[in-house]
């Protein structure tokens, strides 16, 4: 006996993109509840994204949100949060998304959304020549005036401070160091290499996100990895105000990501609409 396929309302959206086609790409399934861990799990591979959400509930001003990697759930994560929040509210007013990790806002104003993030948390630091082989450079490519430290929100990330955007385009990450660095507690560990050349004029930073799954990967526009940038900003050097981020040139998916390094870390960034249409499974 053959089972009808379900159909599930799903979008695409390009997010902390400043127009359509470029950014990171998000799958939003929504009306998820139905749907098992283990189908959630294959839909988000299917895809390929990133990562890909699930809608399990909504209502006015807040919904419950699944967010899957091709290989993982995480209990957080940037580009999925603000991507959709946006397809929720059309990008006014405000929502909050109920992840794993807990309740995180969104506001939208002036086109921007943006989030509240949960706290960051700053683990044992990575020793330089570590982190400088974890993304084939040498200590020579790291920056003099920044440390190496690892950040954790929901995600971990190694934050690698590069003297020049030379440096930053060479960076690439090393299959072999990555997986020494893993363990049964810590199996997602991403690289976040950032330096104070930015690719455009009136940016203040470039960086880059790579990580594991599936494979190896570069990530268009990183969310969480900024959010621990900007809780490393504030560390380092002090509230900032306003700190414009390039990501995602050396793919061809060029990003803008908005820091508010204040007491208060906020990310924000613009999300492009780019399909509707429907999942069947």
């Amino acid at each position: 006996m053959t089972t009808e396929p379900r159909s599930f309302p799903t979008s695409i959206v390009d997010v902390f993109a400043e127009r359509p086609l470029q950014g990171n790409q998000l799958a939003i399934v929504h009306d998820a509840s139905s749907l098992t861990d283990a189908q959630m799990q294959a839909i988000a591979l299917e895809t390929n994204y990133s990562e890909t959400t699930f809608i399990t509930r909504s209502s006015q001003g807040e919904a419950d949100v699944r967010i899957f990697t091709p290989t993982a759930e995480l209990p957080f994560a940037g580009h999925p949060t603000v991507g959709t929040a946006w397809e929720l509210t059309r990008g006014l007013g405000s929502i909050t998304l109920n992840l794993k990790v807990g309740p995180v806002p969104v506001v939208f104003q002036d086109g921007v959304g943006w989030m509240i993030p949960p706290p960051v948390e700053f683990l044992e630091p990575l020793d330089r020549a570590t982190a400088a082989n974890l993304v084939e450079l040498s200590e020579a490519d790291l920056a003099e005036d920044l440390p190496v430290e690892i950040a954790q929100v929901g995600p971990k990330f190694v934050i690698i401070p590069v003297r020049s955007l030379q440096a930053l385009r060479r960076a690439r990450l090393s299959l072999d160091v990555h997986t020494a660095l893993l363990s049964e507690d810590n199996p997602v560990l991403s690289a976040f290499v950032v330096c104070s050349e930015p690719y455009t004029e009136d940016a203040d930073f470039a960086t880059r996100m790579f990580f594991v799954a599936g494979g190896l990967r570069e990530d268009p526009a990183t969310g969480s990895a900024n959010t621990a940038f900007a809780a490393y900003l504030r560390k380092h050097r002090g509230p900032l105000g306003d700190v414009v981020v390039d990501q995602g040139f050396e793919i061809n998916r060029d990003s803008r990501l908005y820091l508010k390094v204040e007491d208060k870390i906020q990310v924000g960034g613009r999300v492009q609409p780019v399909f509707q249409g429907e999942l069947r499974i």
